[in-house]
């Protein structure tokens, strides 16, 4: 098992795409592999999984 991070900012994404949309579809990929989801700042997000 590996454990990774991914990086989710708002102010990376092309306009008319939500934040929200972007990590629940990360989340829905990785399924039970999701061990937390932490806000950082305003637009940001950091997800911690296992491969």
């Amino acid at each position: 098992m590996i454990h990774k991070i991914q990086y989710f900012e708002a102010g990376n994404l092309s306009q008319g795409v939500f934040l929200q949309d972007v990590v629940n579809e990360f989340l829905a990929e990785k399924g039970e592999n999701i061990i937390s989801v932490h806000p950082v700042m305003k637009d940001t997000l950091l997800v911690h999984y296992k491969e």
